[in-house]
């Protein structure tokens, strides 16, 4: 942390790394050696990605936020024992889209917005191939509806911080996705 201001690409490489060795630290307690019980990981890998988010914005280090969100949409994979409930898998991806949304509220970071939305949908995607029957239809829809309206919300945040340009694609790719 004092390195950032005298070096602050060094300072943003040590904390991205010390990051990256606590996320490994924790899964290696879970799924290696079993001295972790699994929510209790969960809800330090949780702390893990808020505490990138919140360095990432101080520090207006876009690197450091991307890292972070990948690593929170990765925990609940990497830490799952194939027993959980899609409500609770739901439910933490819209804790974590909502921290998107927050940071959207203070930066305009495309890719954050991007790697989130891919994310999402690519792990709804397969959830819904793979395990999506009608009776889960219920408790699964609003959250549907609450995606749609987080995607919608950052990409109208970022088209209102931004002077007109005609080449975002990439917002227009969150919108239509």
């Amino acid at each position: 942390w004092r390195l950032r201001e005298r070096r602050g690409a060094y300072g943003l490489v040590l904390q991205g790394g010390a990051v990256a060795v606590l996320y490994l630290t924790v899964f290696g307690a879970v799924k290696l050696y079993h001295l972790l019980p699994g929510p209790f990981a969960f809800v330090l890998m949780v702390a893990l990605v808020a505490l990138s988010g919140v360095l990432a914005v101080l520090q207006n280090a876009k690197a450091l936020a991307l890292f972070g969100a990948a690593g929170g949409f990765v925990t609940p994979i990497l830490l799952s024992s194939g027993d959980g409930s899609h409500v609770m898998l739901f439910s933490y991806y819209a804790l974590l889209n909502a921290g998107i949304l927050g940071i959207a509220w203070f930066k305009s970071w495309r890719e954050l917005n991007v790697l989130g939305f891919v994310f999402t949908f690519v792990v709804g995607a397969a959830w819904g191939h793979n395990s999506y029957r009608p009776e889960f239809f219920s408790s699964t829809e609003p959250f549907l509806v609450l995606f749609f309206l987080f995607y919608v919300a950052i990409a109208v945040l970022f088209a209102h911080r931004q002077p007109p340009q005609l080449k975002g694609y990439i917002d227009g790719s969150l919108v239509f996705g």
